[in-house]
Formats: C-alpha cells, structure tokens, sequence
C-alpha cells in the first residue's frame, strides 16, 4: 500500500501531532505511525519476508505491519482467528506463507518462522518453498465458502485503493471523525473500510481486540458492552454485521450510541424493517453491499443518498450490471484471482441476485444458487423471505424451504417463552406483508439454535442450506414440532 503510506507520510509532515491509531493503553500521532511504520518495514525487509501470515487479534501492531508489509511488496495473508486447525494448515499450505506474526501460541504447523509481537528476539533460519516469482498482488484474503476449504482471493493495490478513494469521495460529506474497528482485521470489510479508509482520510482509528468492545465470537455480540465503548472512544463510525445491528435495536442503548455520525451494516441481508426501527430510535444506519471477490465494497448507502430496502447506489469504482437470470455482475473492482488458480475476469459473476431501480439503487434480493423455484414456477429469494420474519427480535434464526414445493415452508429458531399460538399468530402477521406466493404456509420450531457444531452452519457464519433441509424439511412441511 505504497500510495496509503505516501498519505500518511504527508499528514505526518502537515499535521504531525494529529492522532492516528488509539487504543485504551497508547495513542501514536501520524508522525509516530509514520516512524513506526518505517521501522517495521526496515525489520521485515531485513528478515527476508516474502509473505507474511498475520494470525492476531486486532491491535496497533496488527495495523502497523500491515502497512509495513504490503508498502515493501511483501505479501500480506491475514489468517482469521475462526478458522480450524485444518483450515490454518490448508491455508498456510495454499499461500506459501515463510513468515507468521502471531500474539499467541502457534501449533498448527512446523517449518515456519514467527515472528514475536514485538518483532523483536532471535530467528531460526528455515527454508520454506515458496514461488520465487510472486504475482502482483498485495493481499490474500481467504474466505471458507460454504463448503468448509478456504479460498484465497488475491487483490492487487489498484483495486484496494479504489476503493478507499471512492469511499472517501462518498463519506466526506459526513465529515467523520474517529473509527472504532469493530470486525476483526481478517476481515476484508475491515480492513479496507475501516483501517486504509480512516488513514487516507487523515482520521484516527479506536483499535481494542474486538471481545474488548463486545464481539466474542462469530455468534457472539454483547451491545451493552459495545455501547459503553463508542461512548467512551468517541467513536463516530463503525462496521456492523446485520445480526449485531438487530441486537442493538433491541438493547435500550440508543442513548450512548448519540455521538455515532455512520454506522455501516453489510455482510448480509438486512430487513428493511430492522433498519426503519434503528432509524426511529435515532441510529444512523447505512446499508451496503460487497463482496471479497470484489474488494469488499461495490454499493453504499449514505446521508446524501439513502434508499431503505437498497445497498445504495453502486460507487464509482464499480460498474454494476443485472444479467438476464438476475445475477449481479460487477466490473472495475475485481480480484486478480484465487491463488493456485485460474485468473478471474474482469467482471465478477457475484452469485447474488438482484436489480437497479429506476434512481440507481442497487437492490440484492438472495443468493442466485439459493433461490427457491416452486411447482407453480415462481423464483422465490429465501433470504427475503427471512429477512421479514427476522424483523422480529423473538424470532433467532429461521430457514425457509420450498423448492419444487406448492408453498413455502419454514423452520424457526424462537426465543425463550415464546409459544405456538404466539407463534402463529407472529407468521399470520408478516405473512400479510408478503406476496401470496411467498407467504410461509407451514412451519416447525426447535429448540436447538443452528451452530458449527450442529454442522448447520459454516465456520463463518453462513446457514449450510442443505444440512438443514436434511434435518428439518420434512417436519417443516408437515408443520410438526423438529426434534
């Protein structure tokens, strides 16, 4: 990220007491950042990186070798803390990776240099077959798919940096101040939007490992504690994912969110109802629309240009077109490739389905291999559907089915104390907001919450479909109480 550090470097001669990176402990102006980044680069180029695996919580330092790194023409490969031990060795095994820099203990492989936190102590030598002619390409970021085996997609700076220009040409207007990075680093979202947006825009970023600010895990996000936290950084923006945004809006926290100017929810489908409810409680909530392949960020909502129920408009680095099935496809911010494979072309077939409406808003309706053909010959988006009921706080989770089926079928994951007639009546409710064909005829409820470990959800997150029409289609359809 040359062009990012030559900003930075700037800011730091104009405005060298400006703060850059803060956390509870430590603030660095942009002149500090600029040293420290200098120095760390120094180090690594020193060691003879290639490829740098990053397998941390977030953290200044975690920040700092970043920029380091990816400013020498090594390769950054952040390694997300999710990931299983089996996919940590494929990934290690699929990158080439010579180097690791870790806060923690490392057991996963052998034959590895890691380098401490610090960056500091002794090295042992190792000889590591890694290419010797490296693509040209800055980052590998894998995401594990619905199948489990992580992919590496390989984005060159090109495309990382238009999309920090074209973010910042879109936020200026909002006139935003600090950033708490909320996401784990790992995560492309984050670390596009969060970290190289805030420094190119000369701001400063709030960085504490993200269980410090009330994301424990993938499943898990306390809102009482994350609202203590932007009250206390002063926070004025923050990635959130669809899930957290609900939780939010059902904490009584409005209050302490009050100085927060942009809250940026995507990752997944977002009722529009949801969004309405946040808005009236004073949120300022933006949807938007990415996907690694593509960088991570293709459409924004924004105070200018805000639809409900849209991603927004498309920004200007992306060209957005809808083909003939449906499927979204995106041109101007692509990946080079996933690594070990073929190159990707220049216009990435998202998989997701949607349209433009008639002012240029982008509207993503599902996953084009998710949608739901009924006997009666209607396309029909389960995620839209969901994304009705999960409106409701007392609905947890919920899948719906009905492929090549009369009428659609759904199982539900309810909260505690909530019974069948209650239940019923709760379907009966927003079935009349739905189309008749995509109204949820029949259901069954259980009390075992979808999970990795019921193998009913990916490692990151995402319902595993099949899995759970193998376990509860029958009794959805029948509407029978699933064991």
């Amino acid at each position: 990220m040359r062009q990012l550090v030559k900003r930075i470097e700037q800011f730091a001669n104009l405005y060298p007491d400006r703060e850059s990176l803060v956390s509870a402990g430590a603030q660095l102006s942009y002149q500090t950042l600029a040293q420290r980044i200098h120095s760390t680069r120094d180090e690594l180029q020193a060691l003879g990186v290639q490829r740098l695996g990053i397998y941390a919580t977030n953290s200044l330092d975690w920040a700092i070798l970043d920029l380091a790194a990816s400013s020498a023409d090594i390769v950054v490969v952040p390694i997300p803390l999710f990931f299983s031990a089996h996919q940590v060795e494929h990934l290690i095994n699929n990158s080439f990776v010579d180097y690791i820099f870790t806060d923690r203990d490392f057991p996963y492989v052998s034959g590895l240099n890691l380098v401490s936190k610090t960056l500091q102590g002794e090295y042992v030598r190792q000889e590591i077959k890694a290419p010797q002619a490296l693509p040209n390409y800055c980052k590998v970021t894998y995401t594990s798919g619905s199948t489990g085996q992580p992919k590496g997609a390989c984005l060159g700076e090109g495309t990382m940096m238009s999309i920090v220009t074209s973010l910042s040409e879109a936020l200026i207007p909002s006139r935003l101040g600090r950033h708490l990075a909320l996401l784990p680093f790992a995560t492309l979202l984050e670390n596009v939007a969060g970290i190289y947006l805030a420094l190119w825009m000369g701001r400063s970023i709030f960085i504490e490992p993200p269980d410090h600010l009330g994301l424990s895990s993938n499943h898990s996000f306390d809102p009482q504690l994350f609202a203590r936290q932007i009250k206390a950084s002063r926070a004025e923006s923050v990635i959130l994912l669809p899930q957290m945004l609900k939780l939010i809006v059902e904490a009584d926290v409005a209050e302490s969110l009050a100085g927060l100017k942009f809250m940026a929810v995507g990752g997944g489908k977002v009722a529009p109802d949801l969004l309405l409810k946040a808005r009236a409680l004073g949120l300022p909530v933006y949807e938007g629309y990415g996907l690694t392949e593509c960088g991570s960020c293709v459409a924004l909502n924004t105070p200018l240009a805000n639809r409900v129920g849209s991603v927004g408009k498309p920004l200007p680095h992306a060209q957005v077109r809808i083909g003939g099935s449906g499927e979204v496809f995106v041109t101007g911010a692509a990946m080079t490739g996933y690594l070990q494979d073929a190159p990707a072309s220049a216009e990435i077939a998202t998989g997701d389905a949607g349209f433009i409406d008639t002012d240029g808003f982008l509207h993503i309706t599902g996953r084009i291999k998710n949608v739901i053909i009924s006997s009666y010959g209607r396309n029909i988006s389960p995620e839209w559907v969901e994304s009705y009921f999960l409106a409701d706080t007392r609905i947890q989770q919920m899948a719906v089915f009905g492929e090549a089926q009369p009428h659609l079928s759904a199982v539900f994951v309810v909260s505690a104390g909530l019974d069948d007639l209650e239940l019923t009546e709760l379907v009966r409710s927003v079935n009349e907001a739905l189309p008749d064909y995509a109204k949820v005829m029949a259901w069954t409820r259980t009390s075992k919450p979808f999970s990795v470990d019921q193998s009913t959800l990916t490692s990151n997150g995402k319902m595993r479909r099949d899995v759970i029409a193998q376990k509860y289609f029958e009794a959805a359809y029948k509407g029978e109480v699933a064991a």
